[in-house]
């Protein structure tokens, strides 16, 4: 079996991000301050190697960390905001969430 390639794998992530966001290519490439080809090119896997710089603009454009943007774990399902609103869970001490921004 072969193992996919670290851009590949990137691309795949940046679409499930997008699309769990219900994001277009260009609103996503706009949240995270990007140009909308560049964007592009990484989802699709064409553009290879991002800079850490690039991965601080994207990984902020969807309120997420690095290391969450390049983990390769699914995303959770997430609750309708309503539900969000009423549960109010505690982060445990020390420990800063971040926030999805969609």
């Amino acid at each position: 079996m072969e193992q996919e390639s670290a851009s590949i794998t990137f691309g795949k992530r940046l679409r499930e991000l997008r699309q769990a966001c219900r994001w277009t290519q260009e609103k996503a490439a706009e949240a995270c301050g990007i140009g909308y080809k560049l964007y592009q090119l990484y989802e699709l896997g064409i553009k290879r190697n991002p800079g850490l710089a690039t991965l601080e603009k994207i990984a902020r454009g969807f309120g997420l960390g690095i290391h969450e943007l390049l983990a390769p774990a699914p995303l959770p399902r997430t609750r309708p905001r309503k539900l969000l609103a009423k549960s109010k869970a505690k982060p445990e001490p020390g420990k800063r969430q971040a926030k999805r921004k969609c």
